[in-house]
């Protein structure tokens, strides 16, 4: 499963699934970081990508990898791509949903305008199969959601 969502003119939200990286080694960065160039520049026609790009890795064993890419500069050629790839291994992810019952049996479970959260380790691996009733979040999201909700 490959998600992509647009935030923006020129910046988008990225979830690649692990079944597209099941032989990658998420903890030997310059691996990671090859892959993500590969994975941007097939990717570039399609989202017409152009120009200086910094994109924050949000990789997640079981589950994938989460892409933030923002453009940060125009290059003069029209048809450049330059990228900045950072791997962010020392993040919290997030499981949101709006049915309490999915995720109950889950550690560390919020609340916040009207919708449950439970943070994802080794514990959410049995509710893999139910992910198709929330969506995961990660980076600043999460820093509003710990800031913002309550803890059930």
């Amino acid at each position: 499963m490959l998600k992509i969502e647009s935030y923006g003119k020129n910046d988008y939200k990225i979830f690649i699934n692990s079944s597209y990286t099941k032989d990658l080694d998420y903890l030997n960065k310059d691996e990671v970081i090859i892959f993500i160039k590969k994975f941007i520049v097939k990717l570039k026609n399609k989202l017409s990508l152009r120009g200086f790009y910094k994109i924050r890795v949000y990789p997640k064993g079981k589950i994938g990898m989460f892409l933030d890419v923002t453009k940060l500069d125009d290059i003069d050629l029209t048809n450049n791509l330059d990228l900045r790839v950072m791997i962010m291994y020392d993040e919290d992810y997030y499981f949101e949903t709006d049915d309490y019952d999915v995720i109950k049996d889950c550690n560390d479970i919020r609340y916040m305008d009207g919708l449950f959260y439970c943070v994802v380790d080794d514990s959410f691996d049995r509710l893999l199969e139910k992910v198709e009733f929330g969506k995961f979040i990660y980076g600043k999201d999460v820093i509003k959601l710990l800031n913002n909700s309550k803890i059930l």
